[in-house]
């Protein structure tokens, strides 16, 4: 029996193609971003489990745990409502739940914003080391920012509660309409945000520096009205408007619808621009990071 002569490649064991590293070229950036997106999302499990151990390692070891959100707020709207209440002259009765909602939901938006400026950094140690799904992460920061506004939903119920007021079911809905297309803003914002970060690290701070600058523009814990012939910066000032959708159906302010219009528009845009920002640039993230 004669043998054939054997060559490195008859003897060699195939190589197994690795999925950490494997790219392929053929593909666009679109479509890699869009595979990103659809691996993100379809494991739920994966989900849950980055939100909770994302949220719980917060608060490991605090004897109060997530309530400690609900004390801060408390603690944070008793001050604000009871001190400029007396400067503006204000009644408790309107300008308490004013404040509250205000200062929970204003939380919510600077959370989203800040976090998302940072969010690919503060997690490439993830995916540069496996082959997970990039916006995972963005789907965990904005997780972990709705489990805390649950906490802070706390202070907002007791206050409506406490003066009286009772927002039909209607308003309820309307108001979590406006929560919903809060998350739904932050969402793209965060993954267009935090791609820029990710290349150029003075976002990160650039954005402090403009929510600071922003609060105080923005009626959070002050009246429109107040402003008399200046209520332009409020008119134009889409942060006002995102505000308005939640706190104006919950304590019966005028100017719902429009700021409804605002949001949507805003909304539509931020959504456009942060699947571009991702679409183009997703596949660097992994050299930025």
């Amino acid at each position: 029996m004669t043998h054939s002569p054997s060559t490195s490649a008859d003897i060699a064991p195939p190589r197994a193609k690795s999925t950490t590293y494997y790219f392929d070229a053929s593909s666009s950036r679109f479509d890699y971003a869009v595979d990103d997106l659809k691996s993100a999302f379809s494991n739920l499990k994966l989900i849950g489990s980055l939100v909770r151990t994302g949220f719980l390692a917060r608060y490991h070891g605090t004897l109060l745990g997530g309530f400690w959100i609900t004390v801060t707020t408390a603690m944070t709207v008793s001050g604000l409502a009871l001190l400029y209440g007396q400067i503006f002259g204000a009644s408790m009765t309107e300008y308490f739940p004013y404040v509250a909602v205000g200062i929970v939901v204003w939380g919510l938006i600077s959370t989203m914003i800040n976090d998302g400026a940072s969010v690919f950094l503060v997690s490439s140690g993830f995916f540069t080391q496996s082959p997970i799904a990039k916006s995972l992460f963005v789907v965990r920061a904005i997780g972990v920012a709705a489990i805390g506004m649950c906490f802070k939903l706390i202070v907002v119920a007791v206050v409506i509660y406490a003066v009286g007021l009772r927002p039909s079911l209607t308003d309820l809905g309307v108001a979590l309409l406006g929560l919903a297309l809060i998350y739904w803003t932050g969402f793209w914002f965060a993954l267009g945000l935090g791609t820029l970060g990710a290349r150029f690290r003075d976002v990160g701070q650039l954005t402090a520096a403009f929510l600071t600058f922003a609060f105080f523009v923005t009626p959070v814990f002050w009246q429109a009205s107040r402003l008399g012939e200046y209520q332009f910066i409020v008119q134009y000032n889409p942060l006002a408007h995102f505000l308005n959708t939640v706190r104006g159906p919950l304590l019966g302010l005028p100017g719902v619808a429009e700021s409804f219009l605002w949001a949507t528009c805003s909304s539509l845009a931020i959504t456009v621009a942060g699947a571009l920002m991702f679409g183009i640039f997703a596949r660097r993230l992994c050299y930025w990071s």
